[in-house]
């Protein structure tokens, strides 16, 4: 089973934008230890030592911008993105590259228009707590995939929350998280689903309709999902 790779805005702060050279350096929080996020809808909180191991592997990561891959800011490989956990979080210092995007951003950022930063991600098993009533969450070990500075606000936390509750359901449902990802966005879509996709939804729902442990939120998404498939 593929790991969905999991995003959301995860920062609000100050960011220090200054001359360097024959550009602008960047320094600022992608990630804080143990602050309360939005509600996703649970909630979740980052553990100190948590992108240790990632960061330690020296795979390549680099910075986006808005997640974008065609809009690269900087990597670990070039030395343009460097990373390291502190007390406070994951802290992230690039030298901006002189593109149109760089130049805009470091412009944006001055002017206080642009102030937060997301990261995607995977958790390795056993990398996450989660509480009794599945309503909080704790990240223990991270494998990190990018940094971004992020321009929007709508987007990341909504996308975060169908990424997560799709994960979580094909956890507890043993699905297989690529088919019921597609098979859900296409019935939230409207769109004609196959014999297997019909029936992949169906057996989800069954399974936690009869779950009495499952937590609310879980419960919530299978009422959804149980409306959405009483109309086709």
């Amino acid at each position: 089973m593929s790991e969905p790779i999991e995003i959301r805005r995860v920062n609000f702060a100050d960011f220090e934008v200054r001359e360097a050279g024959d550009g602008m350096s960047f320094r600022g929080y992608a990630a804080v230890f143990d602050s309360p996020s939005e509600p996703l809808p649970f909630i979740e909180r980052i553990k100190p030592g948590a992108f240790a191991k990632s960061l330690r592997s020296r795979a390549t990561i680099k910075m986006y911008l808005n997640h974008d891959s065609t809009r690269v800011l900087g990597s670990t490989r070039a030395k343009t993105l460097r990373l390291q956990e502190d007390s406070h979080g994951l802290l992230a210092e690039a030298d901006l590259p002189s593109t149109t995007d760089g130049q805009n951003l470091a412009v944006l950022m001055k002017r206080g228009d642009v102030d937060s930063m997301s990261f995607g991600f995977t958790v390795p098993a056993g990398g996450d707590k989660w509480s009794a009533d599945g309503m909080e969450r704790e990240l223990r070990q991270i494998r990190l995939h990018e940094v971004s500075v992020v321009t929007g606000f709508p987007a990341y936390p909504a996308t975060t929350a169908q990424v997560r509750s799709i994960d979580a359901l094909a956890t507890r449902t043993g699905a297989d998280v690529d088919m019921l990802a597609d098979a859900i966005t296409m019935l939230e879509a409207g769109m004609t689903l196959s014999e297997d996709q019909a029936a992949l939804l169906t057996e989800t729902v069954s399974k936690l309709r009869s779950d009495t442990s499952a937590p609310v939120a879980l419960d919530i998404k299978r009422k959804q999902l149980d409306l959405l498939l009483n109309q086709i």
